[in-house]
This record gives C-alpha cells, sequence and structure tokens, in this order.
C-alpha cells in the first residue's frame, strides 16, 4: 500500500501539537521513512550522536524497529531510544491499514532522572561522542513526569486519528488491500478465513499472507479476530451508554 501525506497541513499540525505539548513529533510512512517533522532541527543531544555514521545507522535502525513494534501492536507504546532517550510512537489506520507512523521524540523522564541522565550519557558515548557534551546537551532537554509523558501519548494518538479524519494521510490507489478491508468489516458474521477470502479475491494463499503481512501486520485470521474483537467492544460501549 502507498500512502500519500497533506505535508502543508500536516506540519501546522505538528506545530500546533508541539507549541502544546513542548515534545518534538514525527510523522513516517509505511516504509519507516520520515515525511515530516517538528521542530526542523533536532536537540543538540541527538546532533552530537548522528556525527559517527554508526550514531546515524543506529538512530534509522531504532526507527525502523520502533515502526515494527507500532505495526504488531497496532496501538502506542512508549519506549527507551537507543541513545537513552524516551519516545513514543503510535501508527496512523487509515482504512484498517497502516498509512505511517507519529513519533514523539527525545523525552527525559523527570523520575531517576540523575541515572536517566547517566544512562543516556553512557549509551551515547559509544558513537564517540565526548561525555562531557553529551552531558551539557542531555540536561539541557525537560524532563518531563510520567502522569505528562503518558499524557503526551494519549494526544499523540489522538494526532493520529486526526490525520485520518481530515484526510492528512490516504492511499494513492484503491488496492486490493483495501477492498478487503472493507469486505472484511461488511462481513463480520461471515466466513473470514483465508480460504473463503482467497476465494472471493482469487488470491493464492501465499499473496493473501503477504498482502495481510503488510497492510495488516499479521495474518488474515488474526486480522480478522481483531476487528470482531474491535467490534465486540463497540457494541458493548453502546449497550452502556444506553442503558
Amino acid at each position: 500500500m502507498l500512502g500519500t501525506f497533506d505535508v502543508e497541513n500536516l506540519d501546522k499540525l505538528l506545530k500546533d501539537f508541539y507549541t502544546a505539548v513542548g515534545i518534538r513529533i514525527s510523522v513516517f510512512d509505511e516504509n519507516f521513512r520520515p515525511v515530516t517533522e517538528y521542530p526542523r532541527e533536532a536537540p543538540r543531544f541527538c546532533s552530537l550522536v548522528r556525527e559517527s555514521e554508526a550514531g546515524r545507522r543506529g538512530c534509522r535502525e531504532c526507527d525502523e524497529a520502533a515502526c515494527l513494534r507500532a505495526k504488531k501492536l497496532r496501538a502506542p507504546h512508549v519506549y527507551r531510544c537507543h541513545a537513552g532517550l524516551q519516545e513514543a510512537i503510535t501508527p496512523i489506520l487509515v482504512g484498517g491499514g497502516i498509512a505511517g507512523y507519529a513519533l514523539l521524540a527525545h523525552i527525559m523522564p523527570e523520575e531517576n532522572y540523575a541515572q536517566a541522565v547517566n544512562t543516556a550519557c553512557v549509551l551515547a558515548a559509544k558513537y564517540g561522542a565526548d561525555e562531557k557534551r553529551l552531558f551539557e546537551a542531555v540536561t539541557q532537554i525537560r524532563p518531563r513526569s510520567e502522569e505528562q509523558i503518558h499524557a503526551s501519548v494519549h494526544l499523540l494518538d489522538a494526532v493520529a486519528s486526526y490525520v485520518y479524519s481530515k484526510n492528512l494521510a490516504a492511499w494513492k490507489d484503491e488496492d486490493i488491500s483495501k477492498q478487503i478491508d472493507m469486505y472484511m468489516r461488511q462481513n463480520l458474521r461471515g466466513d473470514l478465513g483465508s480460504e473463503a477470502i482467497c476465494r472471493k479475491f482469487l488470491l493464492s494463499r501465499t499473496k493473501l499472507y503477504q498482502i495481510s503481512l503488510r497492510s495488516f501486520g499479521m495474518g488474515i485470521s488474526q486480522y480478522a479476530a481483531a476487528l470482531r474483537i474491535g467490534e465486540a467492544k463497540r457494541l458493548l460501549r453502546a449497550g452502556e451508554s444506553v442503558g
């Protein structure tokens, strides 16, 4: 699936997010490539890490690993980056498929701050940067409480939903994966086994698995189960609101 982004309006959204939250935010496409970010300049600490090729490679591999986890989880999660800073990521879902990822970067925790600073300096120093300069740079990053970090992650997830609802991310072409997703959502009580889907869309089991893994982050049976669980939760919530 090939995603396209309205970068001009996406930039405005990221700027608004940063103005409100004060944490750098980035958007990656489905192939884990940067689309845009705000602010444009990374913190001094990250610039020091990226002075070496090994540091730049570490950043790329860390971002890709985070995207892969988000693709599998299909939900936001917080993690520690390769250089010791906290980050958070969530998938941008469009029509059941993943068009990209929104990422919060360069967060220092308020809790156990001294230990977090030491860990970041030790991990970053392996890329050749001077530890004194790293210490000065990492202490320039404003620390956040656990409560602030969790609140920011919730807002990040809301940003991802807004990107979809306002058509800031979309598919370039109407493709087979979107058709499969629409069919499954409309036939949750029917046969959504791999054989039935293969017959419906004239696909081999291997091809269906490849499409499902790439677009939904899991096999077709797992995705059918996830859709049904999501619908069951929706009905339960609706029942509670009616009662």
